[in-house]
């Protein structure tokens, strides 16, 4: 990231300091490996993307010629490189740099820095420009490339099109005030005579800020498109400025400007110059840096550094505006759909990509929007269990939707996206459409599963696209709403006791035991709950045990901080993460039982009165934990540690092969330029946004979590397994497999 060297507290002193050897430790602070570049619009210079080192040397010993010897060491030998090696000069009242070209440059730094002890050194392949530009301050002719950028800080952002500020080979444009750090950001602009500014509005910006910094307020007199008067608020003050055109009809230039204030300034400038513009400008940064802020945040953010306390609505709008600028007009961004499906299809050929409008009179609006790259479709099939998670997520942008998705499992336990989309809300219609796209990237594999939230109308898409499939639903969301109904802590282990049971008797048992109590709640299960919800019920073929849809809920979290994106953004920003998480995956290399056994492939396990039946040739086990993961099970792996089977591979399923998992990545999600480069379509058509159904109140963005969810990793017994207590105090009955005698023996041994 972009290393600061404003961050230098620089002293201004009169005379330079006399140069005398310092026979003392010192710190070098060694910067490498990157260049200089200009600060946002400023005359400032930044280092970027190098590396740092901290030298601790004795100036007795040490000299120049050894320090160019270290710099050339992160350099490559054989280069003709020509190194630039400089300091700060702390005296200069302007940025400035001075070259270790000489020893007595060298003592020069060592005399200048002596009671700090410290200095940044910073090595770069070319010679520092020392620049004049100032963002603020422009002193000479305004060449094109300052006044294309101030250009775009138009204060009407609604007439730009929508890629407008990624479609310039300029530099300037392109950083666009990117790299401002809050250092420069709390930086006084400089204000003097026959200062010039790109138009009007530049300069009442660049008023406003030196307002802030300054911290006083000022009254506007006269104020029209060719002229601009302020002065204090104070009226006996004598601070005032006038700024009109020059000839040219666009630049502004500082005419007449007194700038010492006779007040006292005791109103600290209060928040009536923090303006939706202001705040627009000052946040980009932030936004870009922690993503999704909240008003909240960033109120407390801009009280903090700039000592204003500005109101949560003009915090909203003006961040709405910084996203604007950021990504462009919300509306226009629905107007490239078709060029972005074409750059898809074209990169990723057999990938199912399409797009549902919604026609209201003689404008067509943007519905519905599903994408399958061809490496996540292919690569499910290939190498992953037939089973998916579908789910949705509520997208934090202007337009109202939410962002659907179908989450597999690769052959690592892993979440392995095979279809996302934006729809324009949950119902039956939506998710009708959305599987039935799903349908068409992978068909219907041989034992898929479909587990789900119950989300509003995907019980009936699902029984109407996928009609032979297996559908689960998510234990925890079913407990939840069993629990408006029937609450206690005993229908809660038992229901949970009966999902998590690979016994069919044990799951019987269970709820005849919940009947027992209340028969309206076995009743309420059956009528509204009468999916498969049962590990007991759960099919062979899938080789997945999960009873919840924790594996969607981990894609919700995976683009949760790119949801405030608009549409053509966010897809593409999960495209980009799906293209690295697939390169990131294809680089990843993967006592106390009895048995009786009865013949080479068939025995009886025991274990503390109980027993089981394992069959190793058609991976069976009769506590059916095996034929429903697809791994050997405990009572499977003591018969094959008893036969002493040095190829346990034989016995796990081939969805947890390294093949498998290598085939599910195989193929690759291909790379895409720039919005600027995508092949224009032409079209009569315009795309108009989505109709907004805003329902009243604020908007929820996050989701509301139950009030008995846990929100921190809960310790979990070592004993019975179950969470909320510890193993000492356990008073349920122990788990299969746990040894209390050898427990107790290992606590003994540690007394001891």
């Amino acid at each position: 990231m972009d290393d600061e060297i404003d961050t230098l507290r620089w002293e201004i002193s009169e005379h330079s300091p006399i140069i005398e050897q310092v026979i003392s430790k010192y710190k070098f602070n060694l910067k490498y490996g990157g260049y200089f570049r200009l600060a946002r619009n400023s005359c400032r210079q930044v280092y970027c993307f190098g590396f740092r080192k901290s030298l601790y040397i004795d100036t007795c010993s040490y000299n120049r010629t050894q320090l160019v010897k270290e710099v050339r060491k992160h350099y490559p030998s054989d280069s003709d490189i020509v190194l630039s090696i400089n300091f700060v000069d702390k005296n200069a009242k302007k940025q400035c740099f001075i070259e270790l070209d000489s020893d007595e440059n060298f003592m020069v730094m060592l005399s200048m820095y002596k009671e700090e002890k410290e200095v940044t050194i910073y090595a770069t392949t070319e010679k520092i420009t020392q620049q004049t530009y100032n963002p603020f301050s422009i002193q000479d002719e305004v060449i094109d490339e300052s006044d294309d950028e101030n250009d775009s800080e138009s204060n009407c952002p609604s007439e730009e099109s929508y890629h407008s500020r990624h479609s310039s080979d300029n530099e300037y444009e392109l950083l666009n005030y990117d790299c401002e750090t809050d250092a420069q950001s709390r930086s006084s602009p400089i204000f003097k005579l026959n200062s010039k500014f790109p138009n009007v509005i530049a300069f009442r910006r660049a008023l406003n800020h030196y307002a802030i910094i300054k911290e006083f307020e000022y009254v506007i007199e006269k104020s029209d498109l060719t002229r601009l008067t302020a002065c204090c608020e104070d009226k006996k003050c004598e601070w005032r400025i006038h700024a009109s055109v020059t000839q040219d009809g666009v630049t502004f230039e500082i005419k007449k400007f007194v700038e010492t204030h006779s007040c006292t300034r005791s109103n600290k400038c209060g928040n009536k110059h923090a303006t939706q513009g202001w705040i627009s400008d000052v946040v980009t940064d932030k936004l870009k840096s922690d993503g999704d802020v909240s008003p909240a945040n960033l109120q407390t953010w801009l009280m903090q550094t700039y000592n204003v306390n500005v109101p949560y609505m003009r915090v909203f709008r003006g961040r709405e505006q910084a996203y604007k600028d950021m990504y462009g007009n919300w509306d226009d961004s629905y107007v490239n759909v078709y060029d972005f499906k074409q750059e898809l299809e074209k990169r990723n050929p057999g990938s199912v990509v399409e797009i549902d409008l919604q026609t209201i009179g003689d404008k067509k609006h943007f519905q519905r929007f599903f994408i399958s790259l061809t490496a996540c479709s292919k690569g499910f099939l290939a190498g992953c269990r037939p089973y998916i998670g579908i789910d949705a997520c509520h997208l934090k942008g202007k337009f109202n939707g939410v962002l659907a998705a179908a989450t597999g499992i690769d052959g690592n336990r892993h979440m392995f996206p095979v279809a996302y989309g934006v729809l324009e809300s949950e119902n039956t219609k939506s998710w009708t459409w959305f599987l039935k796209l799903l349908q068409k990237a992978i068909g219907t594999p041989d034992g898929l599963v479909i587990s789900s939230d119950m989300q509003k109308g995907l019980g009936a898409a699902i029984t109407q696209v996928y009609p032979n499939a297996e559908h689960r639903e998510c234990i925890r969301h079913l407990y939840n709403n069993f629990k408006k109904h029937f609450r206690g802590e005993y229908f809660m282990t038992k229901l949970w006791g009966a999902a998590r049971t690979y016994s069919v008797s044990k799951h019987d048992r269970l709820l005849n035991e919940i009947a027992s109590k209340s028969e309206d709640a076995i009743l309420y299960l059956n009528e509204n709950h009468n999916k498969i919800w049962s590990r007991s019920k759960f099919g062979t073929l899938v080789k997945c045990d999960y009873i919840t849809n924790n594996i969607s809920e981990t894609f919700n979290s995976w683009v949760g901080d790119i949801r405030y994106k608009p549409v053509l953004d966010l897809l593409d920003a999960i495209r980009e993460k799906l293209m690295k998480r697939f390169d990131k995956k294809r680089r990843i290399n993967l006592g106390e039982f009895e048995v009786c056994r009865s013949s080479d492939n068939r025995a009886e396990v025991k274990y503390k009165g109980k027993r089981w039946e394992v069959i190793l040739d058609e991976k069976k086990c009769s506590c059916r934990r095996w034929q429903v993961t697809g791994l050997p099970c405990v009572h499977a792996a003591a018969f094959i540690a008893f036969k002493r089977e040095p190829n346990w591979e034989t016995y796990v399923d081939t969805y947890y092969t390294v093949g498998k998992f290598r085939e599910a990545y195989a193929l690759e999600v291909a790379p895409m330029p720039g919005k600027d480069q995508w092949v224009h379509i032409e079209t009569n058509e315009k795309i108009y946004p989505p109709i907004i159904k805003r329902p009243p109140g604020r908007p929820k963005k996050n989701r509301i979590k139950p009030p008995d969810e846990p929100t921190k990793k809960r310790h979990r017994c070592h004993r019975c397994g179950m969470y909320g207590h510890q193993q000492r105090t356990c008073k349920n009955p122990a788990r299969e497999g746990f040894d209390d005698a050898s427990t107790s023996k290992k606590k003994e041994h540690k007394r001891s």
